[in-house]
């Protein structure tokens, strides 16, 4: 636990002990430490499924500067199974939900049609800008073919753009305290807080 936990050095740790006139188990240890990365592996793993295609759908429409709901089509699936727990990526033919770019994170909802509910934990855009829609399955099975409603959560929303907003008006701030060569060199903007990097010749007072 000092060492895998706390970073504590296992030297350190048998110089203490020898100092105390206390030895150390080193099989041991190394048992325990090479069971830990087991586990570690293990929980890392993900077993991911291969696509399921069920229309033709280029790309992802987003719709979500206009609308906070939008009726959508399931265009492919996949399952993806990590530490036990079963979830789907779901591609849309449009979508109403963020995905996370910029540095702010993607929206979360659900998505749900007359005989299944689906809660929509993360959307993310991939390397060719396809909005990916994670979420878990509450209730119910959806069939090819169901009128499917996608609703993203509005409060959590207006609180993610009130955050990017502050990030605009932090910018602003420190370009005019600190000068004009102020400029961003990353941010995260969240629902709960937002963290602004910038460029300066030194630390801040």
């Amino acid at each position: 636990e000092l060492y895998d936990t706390f970073g504590f050095p296992i030297d350190l740790t048998e110089l203490i002990a020898r100092e105390q006139g206390v030895s150390i188990d080193l099989e041991g240890f190394e048992k325990e430490l090479q069971a830990q990365k087991e586990r570690s592996r293990n929980a890392a793993a993900q077993d991911i499924d291969d696509w399921q295609e069920l229309r033709q759908a280029a790309q992802c429409e987003f719709v979500g500067y206009d609308s906070l709901t939008a009726p959508v089509r399931i265009a492919r699936y996949r399952r993806v199974t990590s530490k036990g727990k079963t979830t789907y990526q779901l591609v849309f033919d449009q979508t109403p939900f963020y995905g996370n770019s910029g540095g702010q994170i993607g929206d979360t909802g659900r998505m749900s049609s007359d005989t299944a509910h689906i809660k929509i934990t993360r959307t993310f855009k991939n390397n060719e800008g396809v909005f990916i829609h994670e979420g878990e399955v509450m209730s119910g099975v959806v069939s090819v073919g169901d009128n499917v409603k996608a609703v993203i959560d509005r409060r959590e929303r207006e609180s993610i753009m009130r955050n990017h907003t502050a990030a605009h008006l932090l910018q602003k701030a420190l370009r005019e305290v600190l000068g004009t060569h102020v400029e961003q060199a990353g941010q995260l903007v969240t629902a709960k807080s937002v963290r602004f990097d910038f460029t300066h010749f030194s630390a801040m007072t």
